[in-house]
């Protein structure tokens, strides 16, 4: 089982029956990854079993009242900003408290590759710089595949797609601190089937945003946020 690292008050994951994944308001240390010294945030099979960790995140991140308003505001105005950063490219939702931004991999990595193309890197460069505007944020990164193949070698490699993006993402400024990610294989089906476009639409990465620690505080307060 690859060892990953617990998150500052971002992911977490939510246990419901052994299946959903939280964020919760811990404090922690960057990026998931392989290091010896990191401590298990979840085992595989309970997160393995959540169908759909972007929604469950965003959903668990979420804060009640006035304050949660003023949040969505926030989300608003960077979701307006990502749409025009990845035009063509990305899908990006508002959801909730939080944006669901959708890249599908074969835009960005050759079959069984988890290094990032160089083709939409200036696309990618505005994201990271989106995402230095609204530092107020804290972000799951989580790789998706087909069901082709063996299975662990699918975790893996959506593992290891994500951590491409997050690594680019650090690359340019965006800090570690503020990133999660999480490989979920061909566990977490965006279409069921087997058909050529389920397997094209499940081969993705999904960049979650939600508002971190301060954020929320501010919100809480009733101060305005930009």
């Amino acid at each position: 089982m690859k060892i990953i690292k617990l998150f500052p008050i971002l992911l977490a994951y939510f246990l419901i029956v052994s299946t959903t994944i939280l964020l919760s308001d811990c404090k922690s240390t960057p990026k998931l990854s392989s290091s010896k010294n990191a401590k298990p945030l979840v085992s595989k099979r309970s997160v393995s079993k959540s169908r759909n960790p972007a929604r469950y995140a965003i959903r668990a991140s979420a804060v009640g009242g006035v304050a949660g308003a003023v949040i969505e505001k926030y989300m608003d105005k960077q979701a307006a900003q990502l749409r025009q950063d990845l035009v063509g490219i990305s899908q990006v939702e508002r959801v909730g408290q939080g944006i669901e931004v959708t890249l599908n991999n074969a835009l960005f990595f050759k079959p069984n590759s988890y290094e990032l193309s160089t083709d939409w890197q200036p696309q990618l460069k505005k994201l990271a710089e989106t995402l230095l505007i609204y530092r107020d944020t804290e972000m799951l990164i989580a790789g998706h595949t087909d069901n082709v193949g063996n299975a662990e070698e699918n975790r893996l490699l959506s593992q290891k797609r994500a951590e491409s993006l997050a690594d680019f993402l650090q690359a340019h400024q965006v800090s570690m601190i503020r990133i999660v990610t999480q490989g979920f294989g061909q566990d977490t089906p965006k279409i069921l089937g087997d058909t050529e476009d389920a397997r094209r639409q499940n081969q993705r990465l999904e960049l979650v945003i939600v508002a971190n620690s301060a954020l929320k505080k501010q919100a809480k307060s009733g101060k305005s946020v930009e």
